[in-house]
């Protein structure tokens, strides 16, 4: 209840900030979330095998969480000072790629692959927001997919353990392949109209681990059913749907960038975290946005959120509308 609460307050605090202080603070925030990734490794609260927090009292802070909204805005205010028509060419994305390498590289250090894999498809999906060319895309698409096999010798054996384990659950089905086959059950069992709130046996009889954290969705969907997880995705994909839409309206290139990113960072989550409890992807942590507990997550998607409203607010011309903007056509 109290990151709910300062979830409200964060959305409010950055809803108010004045028309341009957003993208005005952009580096200065992307710089100070860059110093905390550094504290978490020098002195950061290690739980489960992973240096992910910060201790501040009561409160625990997770910057990797912080850092996915941080690269966003820093990627937006880059791509929208240095745009052009015709596209972004390779000499011109280095500079984005630096800014997405140094969180990747501090957040993989944790270790945690899964909220580092996350930079990579945010600036996958930035870099088709800001129109980078086809063939750099292609490029570094290419690339990527080369560099995969290669990661397999820097992962810990309990990464590669879950990758086996994403490939045959059955292989360990006591112990690296529980949680998903336990999720499944639970998603399954739901049937059309769920069991009734509460009344989950795998969620409530406790057969199905981290429940409230990254199976989160595996309880819903046991307890509300096909229907309920049906609509639960309908609110997701009108949220995404509305943040597309002021990216593709917006006459102000940071602001049509940033929503443009913030779309890309809510649909990142979503898509990997229901893949992930459906067996469809590895275990690698990624929480969904407002039903997975996390304080740090909570606190984030409410900020993200906050700052849309900010911009839909104070920096957009909409096609057909008055008001003023730093149009893209000009």
């Amino acid at each position: 209840m109290a990151w709910i609460l300062l979830g409200v307050a964060g959305f409010f605090a950055v809803y108010f900030l004045s028309d341009g202080f957003i993208e005005e603070i952009t580096y200065g925030f992307f710089l100070a979330v860059l110093l905390l990734l550094v504290v978490v490794l020098l002195a950061g609260r290690v739980r489960g095998g992973a240096q992910r927090w910060i201790a501040f009292g009561a409160f625990n802070l997770q910057p990797s969480e912080f850092a996915k909204i941080a690269v966003t805005f820093a990627l937006a205010r880059y791509f929208s000072g240095k745009y052009r028509y015709g596209g972004f060419g390779l000499v011109e994305v280095l500079p984005a790629i630096g800014i997405v390498l140094v969180p990747f590289l501090l957040v993989a250090l944790q270790p945690d692959l899964g909220s580092a894999g996350v930079f990579l498809f945010i600036f996958a999906g930035m870099a088709v927001v800001a129109c980078v060319r086809g063939k750099v895309l292609g490029f570094f698409a290419g690339a990527g997919a080369a560099a995969i096999p290669a990661l397999w010798f820097f992962m810990k054996d309990y990464q590669r353990q879950r990758v086996l384990t994403f490939m045959d659950p059955e292989r360990d089905p006591l112990g690296a392949g529980y949680h998903v086959i336990q999720s499944k059950i639970a998603v399954g069992s739901g049937g059309f109209f769920g069991k009734g709130y509460l009344q989950g046996t795998q969620g409530s009889l406790r057969f199905l681990p981290e429940q409230h954290t990254d199976f989160a969705f595996a309880v819903f969907a046991e307890e509300w059913g096909f229907l309920g997880s049906l609509l639960l995705l309908v609110l997701f994909l009108l949220l995404v749907h509305r943040l597309f839409f002021l990216t593709v309206r917006s006459q102000d290139r940071f602001a049509s960038f940033a929503c443009g990113g913030i779309a890309v960072f809510f649909l990142t989550h979503i898509v990997i975290n229901l893949a992930m409890v459906c067996g469809l992807f590895p275990v690698v942590g990624i929480p969904l946005p407002f039903v997975s507990y996390g304080g740090s997550s909570m606190l984030t998607n409410m900020m993200a959120l906050g700052a849309a409203a900010n911009l839909s607010r104070s920096r957009f011309t909409f096609q057909g509308g008055g008001g003023k903007g730093r149009e893209i056509a000009s």
